[in-house]
């Protein structure tokens, strides 16, 4: 919700476009709270949607390469490959998403955004050509349509967790608490789990990693539990994901309803503390100082939650509420 006061500042947009959902948070610097968006991370040409080409809800025409596009489509619709690699913000796929979503945050009319503000997986994050790339890639003038143009004046590019870091700390009731811990933030995304540790307030170098046992390993492990209680190749990964994108907690298989509860507990046993041990060992630069609290967000942050008790069982495990928006609405209070 937006502040009752009219808005002055700068028009600021936290933008975290995944491999899994596109998440928006937007808003002038001196609102109370900024808008919030989310919506799924697939683009495709026009000409390779399948079946009936008009928009669906919450789908967004755009132009990308002089042809048009359609950004924020669900899994399945499109004949598009899924872009799931370390390069993904120089594909097409990342380039439409980001001009849907400029286009979306400017839906009344503006032309300008004063700042944007965007991640990288920490890897990423580390490598200062990468993120001068994408920072010159995003800022300037873009053609999100024939007839419109939004131009970006400024761009910071932060390592992922970061948002969840400010998100949780701006939602604290004691943030003093976390200032004088030591953090491990917890970003499971659909293509890695990204992680960085804070003592009392500063990054600790060399702290940051990923590991590739993320969201897409897990909707395939799910997948793999349903098809051995229920036989053959198990509702797919695109359906089991746009039930969890949706916040539905059940598929339909073969006629029937199945309760996905079971098995993404059962799935984020087997994914999740892969991940979690092969970053513990990855720890010694900690030189035995306790972790105080482990922050989860990301859209995998309740799946992790458990794993994360089992591994760090004398850590505090804090779960982001909004775990999903948590890096886009971090990036957002990042702008001052």
């Amino acid at each position: 919700m937006a502040s009752k006061n009219k808005p002055t500042g700068d028009f600021v947009v936290g933008l975290d476009i995944g491999y899994s959902n596109v998440k928006m948070a937007y808003g002038h610097a001196d609102q109370d709270q900024p808008g919030l968006m989310v919506r799924p991370a697939q683009a495709a040409p026009v000409t390779s949607l399948n079946g009936n080409i008009d928009l669906k809800d919450g789908e967004h025409y755009v132009y990308l390469n002089n042809e048009q596009w359609v950004g924020f489509v669900n899994p399945g619709r499109s004949g598009v490959k899924r872009e799931l690699h370390a390069d993904y913000p120089s594909t097409d796929t990342y380039r439409a998403l980001f001009n849907a979503s400029i286009s979306e945050v400017c839906a009344d009319g503006r032309s300008v955004i004063d700042h944007l503000i965007t991640g990288l997986p920490v890897k990423q994050a580390r490598n200062v050509e990468l993120v001068e790339r994408l920072t010159a890639q995003l800022t300037g003038t873009h053609q999100v349509s024939p007839k419109r143009e939004i131009t970006v004046k400024k761009v910071t590019v932060l390592p992922q967790p970061v948002g969840t870091l400010n998100y949780i700390y701006a939602t604290h009731p004691n943030p003093e608490i976390l200032e004088e811990s030591v953090l491990l933030v917890l970003d499971p995304g659909f293509f890695s789990v990204d992680w960085v540790v804070f003592r009392r307030g500063d990054i600790v170098r060399d702290s940051s990693d990923s590991s590739m046992e993320a969201m897409s390993a897990l909707l395939d492990a799910i997948n793999v539990e349903i098809a051995k209680d229920f036989g053959g190749n198990g509702p797919g990964r695109d359906k089991i994901e746009i039930a969890m994108q949706n916040g539905r907690n059940h598929v339909f298989l073969f006629g029937d309803e199945v309760d996905l509860g079971p098995f993404i507990e059962q799935g984020s046993n087997i994914v999740a503390p892969k991940a979690l041990l092969n970053m513990k060992q990855q720890m010694r630069f900690l030189d035995g100082e306790a972790v105080d609290f482990v922050l989860l967000g990301g859209g995998g942050g309740n799946c992790y939650k458990s794993a994360a008790q089992q591994v760090f069982p004398r850590s505090k495990t804090l779960t982001s509420d909004r775990p999903v928006i948590s890096n886009a609405f971090g990036y957002w209070l990042n702008h001052g």
